[in-house]
């Protein structure tokens, strides 16, 4: 019976080393790209909370998830600012897909791995209670779709930081 058998090469400490900094680097980025977007959100609701508006008041959620929310219905077709957010609702619209990524690069537990080209593999682990029982996900990022998602966070991010103030200005000019 021949047995063939491959030889898999160990990485030196200073491409883990460096693996570990860059997959640091990406994950820090990204939510930096979360964090200003947030604001924006936070921002513009105290600008609609200090707006009167046929009787609605906004609220101002302790949690960032609910502050995506009540933005969105502010801003949503029926909602009391609904005429003068039209292109914040669509730049909303445009990020919340990227809202699943946020718990993941928050309060994930990583782990780096190398592939036998060297580059990084990072898979997020977290443990979350629905209905009081626990959930655990994964998400797994390779090197190569990092970037991609930087820049589509980066973009989109950027777009709805960008309509948030000109509403902003809009309001504060009411």
């Amino acid at each position: 019976m021949d047995t063939e058998t491959t030889t898999i090469s160990a990485f030196s400490n200073d491409q883990w080393l460096h693996a570990i900094t860059a997959v640091n680097a990406w994950r820090g980025r990204c939510l930096d790209l979360f964090a200003r977007s947030e604001v924006a959100v936070s921002e513009t609701l105290l600008v609609m909370a200090n707006t009167t508006r046929d009787g609605a008041i906004a609220k101002l959620p302790h949690l960032v998830g609910h502050r995506f929310e009540e933005l969105a219905t502010l801003i949503g077709t029926t909602g009391a600012f609904g005429s003068e957010g039209k292109a914040c609702a669509a730049a909303l619209s445009a990020f919340r897909p990227h809202e699943g990524l946020r718990a993941s690069l928050a309060h994930g537990v990583g782990k780096v791995v190398l592939d036998q080209q060297g580059n990084w593999l990072l898979v997020l682990r977290t443990l979350t209670f629905r209905s009081k029982q626990p959930e655990r996900t994964a998400v797994v990022i390779e090197q190569n779709e990092a970037h991609e998602i930087a820049k589509s966070l980066q973009t989109a991010g950027q777009r709805l930081v960008s309509e948030l103030a000109n509403l902003r200005h809009a309001l504060g000019s009411i």
